[in-house]
């Protein structure tokens, strides 16, 4: 099995000082909150994590997912480790300029030595996402979108494209696009430089105008071998896209039918796009896992960490709608005790967490498991004896041995890294 540890981060402090409002902007809870996630970091990767990633949110005076940065995030943990690979859950794509981001993943993977690893995501935030993406009339998608229809319909339209632009500057030296959105390069550049035209031969037409774009550098890793990540998601429609593409969706939902049902038609749609794999294989579970000495004291983190986090500002985007049970009607009680009594948070002693984990990875028959680690309000002791107990106790206990994806870099790179 591979583990995946999502990393928000939050702002380094408890409950009570979020509530006295800016945490998000308070330099001390900021240092603080990278140094938890630090030490986090170098732990995970000890203990044999494949991957840690962070999220993309902006404008978050309120602190809670101090974030706006994944990529930047990345080169910070990748200059602190070697060997875990490096993501994000994930790039809002509707509200990024493609050809930067293209280029910003390039030179992670560059400054990782190859350990890049992409996540996109379609935006739920409406804050964020109009006002960063504004310029390309980004809107949001969400639950509780009064004009879900429409605005999922635009999202999707400029995320599938954003995807496209990114993997054509990733998989081409030379390239060019004709979107509904974007056109690259834009008519009528003139670019007759000698220099261009005799060491980059092809991106000038005759006539002395750009014809085609390309980034530098290019991955380390070979293009078509890096994995893609679709976070947070419960879309039919990008289950069975991401099957397709041979892109890794992250199912949001515990709810046993919901997830089975996930499982199910990615295994259906990746067979039928001539992809042989296993039921269970090519996606992954979201859960936050949480493991102390006893039942009470793992109870007493998650309260502090995501059992704060979650009631306090996710509900709003209607994410307990993750936690509803089929025919099920009215309003899911927007508690701690709900997350952990509909299976989000698995929580416990070690014991009680090798029952449920092993419970959920026959269901599923899932090989990868990204769990949520509540860094910033929670105990950052709790959370470091939780993942050792994870790895060291409770996997042993249920058979479970991790690995790690070791990526493919390109054949033309000679070994000799920056680091070396």
């Amino acid at each position: 099995m591979r583990l995946g540890a999502f990393f928000l981060p939050s702002a380094g402090a408890v409950p009570e000082e979020f509530e006295k409002g800016f945490a998000g902007q308070n330099p001390n809870y900021y240092q603080q909150g990278l140094k938890d996630v630090s030490r986090l970091l170098t732990q995970v990767e000890d203990l044999g994590f494949d991957f840690c990633a962070f999220s993309e949110h902006h404008f978050h005076l309120e602190g809670l997912e101090l974030s706006n940065n994944p990529v930047l995030l990345g080169t910070w943990a990748a200059m602190q480790t070697k060997r875990i690979r490096i993501g994000q859950m994930g790039n809002v794509l509707p509200a990024r300029n493609p050809l930067l981001l293209a280029e910003d993943l390039a030179m992670l993977d560059h400054f990782s030595e190859g350990r890049m690893c992409a996540g996109f995501a379609r935006g739920y935030q409406a804050r964020h996402v109009m006002t960063i993406g504004q310029k390309m009339n980004a809107t949001w998608t969400a639950a509780n979108d009064p004009d879900f229809a429409e605005h999922d319909r635009v999202n999707r339209e400029l995320f599938n494209e954003h995807y496209e632009i990114i993997r054509k500057a990733w998989g081409n030296s030379l390239f060019k696009h004709d979107g509904e959105h974007w056109q690259l390069p834009p008519a009528g550049i003139k670019w007759d430089h000698p220099a261009t035209q005799d060491m980059a031969p092809g991106m000038v037409d005759a006539s002395g105008h750009l014809a085609q774009v390309g980034i530098a550098p290019k991955t380390l890793q070979d293009p078509g071998a890096i994995e893609i990540f679709i976070p947070f998601t419960m879309s039919a429609e990008t289950i069975e896209w991401s099957a397709q593409e041979g892109i890794t969706p992250i199912i949001f939902t515990p709810i046993a039918d919901h997830a089975k049902a996930s499982v199910n038609l990615y295994h259906r749609a990746a067979n039928s796009a001539g992809r042989k794999i296993a039921r269970g294989e090519g996606l992954g579970h979201f859960r936050e896992i949480v493991v102390a000495d006893t039942d009470e004291q793992a109870q007493a983190i998650m309260q502090r960490g995501l059992g704060y986090i979650w009631p306090r500002w996710h509900d709003w985007f209607g994410f307990n709608e993750a936690l509803r049970h089929p025919g099920e009607e009215g309003t899911i009680p927007n508690s701690a005790d709900t997350i952990r009594d509909r299976g989000y948070s698995i929580c416990g002693s070690v014991d009680t967490v090798a029952k449920q984990l092993e419970s959920m990875i026959k269901m599923l028959d899932t090989n990868l498991i990204v769990p949520w680690i509540a860094a910033g309000p929670a105990p950052i002791d709790g959370l470091l004896k939780s993942n050792e107990l994870l790895v060291e106790k409770v996997l042993p206990k249920i058979g479970v041995e991790l690995t790690q994806t070791q990526p493919k870099l390109l054949p033309e790179f000679n070994g000799t890294s920056w680091r070396a």
